[in-house]
């Protein structure tokens, strides 16, 4: 048994325990006609289980996915909510320890692969909440030694709803940019970590010293446009640009390897989170699928809007716990892409 049927059979061990397990997976084992810790041995077994419905994180109390074995110790959980780009926002829980294994550990295995500057002070431009990036944007800071991020808070669902172009979504930025720029001009600011168009905005209104000052670019949030990889390298020359892709009720795959002049690939760390690719036949891309292996919250056969390719690790990476495959270039479908205004996050 290697390590995710392991930690699969924990899974389904704590979320089907008829007395323990969690409402909503013993709501639907009514109705499987077999008993799922039986019968469940590898994540090609959890297509039994169908698609995991995310409407119901929007609408069920996030107490119903958790085993009743852990509703004692819901202070030592973190509470998650997704941004509501692709529809209702949907909520989860994290057990402290899983926290760290989906946002921190990640990163900070990945930080140490590409040399991410250690003891740096960070400026985090991006929401400090319902998301859990914030969050997860102190506990990294903090996990590297440094301490805890400048922050220039913005609401991504209120900028969102702002007209592309618009005088008004013009403002949100400029207040968000203005924000920032006041920060960088009286603090030692390292680090920075914000989603691309934040980055390119700074980038085009910093001083050339200054933005060689930067020493480390962690960014998020949303897919990075084709030439922004090298045109960031240009305005930050002496950065160590580390992405991140993934989602609030999945955790975050860090890159390993980044090279400006090849299509991003990110890989998830340990055995709680497994990716694939629905590719069609004559085709190495298609849509991504996440299942999440974790004791507070078990969601198998999610299907992303993104569309990837899968790729095996890099040997290097292996060793630092990135063992399983990884995605390469994810983003939306190009018809996605063409109906969504762009945003800031």
């Amino acid at each position: 048994m290697n390590a995710v049927e392991e930690r699969l059979a924990a899974v389904l061990a704590a979320h089907f325990d008829p007395r323990w397990g969690s409402r909503f997976w013993l709501e639907r084992a009514a109705g499987l006609g077999f008993d799922p810790r039986r019968e469940l041995r590898s994540v090609a077994d959890l297509a039994r289980l169908g698609v995991t419905p995310l409407e119901a994180l929007a609408t069920r109390p996030v107490e119903h996915f958790l085993p009743r074995r852990f509703h004692d110790v819901l202070h030592e959980c973190v509470t998650s909510e997704t941004g509501g780009t692709t529809g209702p926002p949907r909520r989860t829980l994290f057990l402290d320890e899983e926290f760290d294994a989906a946002f921190v550990t990640p990163f900070v295995h990945a930080a140490e692969l590409v040399g991410f500057p250690r003891r740096a002070h960070w400026l985090f431009v991006g929401p400090s909440g319902p998301h859990v990036i914030g969050k997860a944007a102190r506990a990294c800071a903090a996990a590297l030694g440094s301490l805890d991020p400048f922050g220039v808070d913005f609401d991504p669902r209120w900028a969102r709803r702002l007209p592309a172009d618009s005088l008004a979504r013009r403002r949100y930025l400029e207040h968000v940019l203005e924000q920032a720029g006041a920060i960088l001009a009286s603090q030692e600011i390292g680090v920075l970590f914000a989603t691309p168009p934040v980055l390119t905005a700074l980038g085009e209104r910093l001083a050339p010293e200054r933005r060689a000052s930067i020493r480390g670019i962690h960014l998020g949030g949303m897919a990075a446009a084709p030439g922004f990889w090298k045109e960031l390298g240009k305005r930050f020359p002496n950065a160590t640009v580390l992405g991140g892709y993934g989602n609030s009720l999945a955790g975050v795959c860090p890159q390993v390897a980044p090279d400006p002049d090849a299509p991003p690939e990110y890989f998830p760390c340990g055995a709680r989170l497994v990716l694939e690719v629905e590719a069609p036949a004559a085709s190495r891309r298609g849509r991504v699928r996440f299942h999440r292996l974790d004791l507070s919250c078990f969601l198998p056969n999610v299907l992303e809007r993104d569309v990837a390719e899968s790729v095996a690790p890099p040997p290097r990476a292996r060793a630092a716990g990135f063992s399983l495959p990884g995605l390469r270039d994810p983003r939306p479908p190009e018809e996605a892409t063409e109906a969504r205004s762009p945003g800031l996050y």
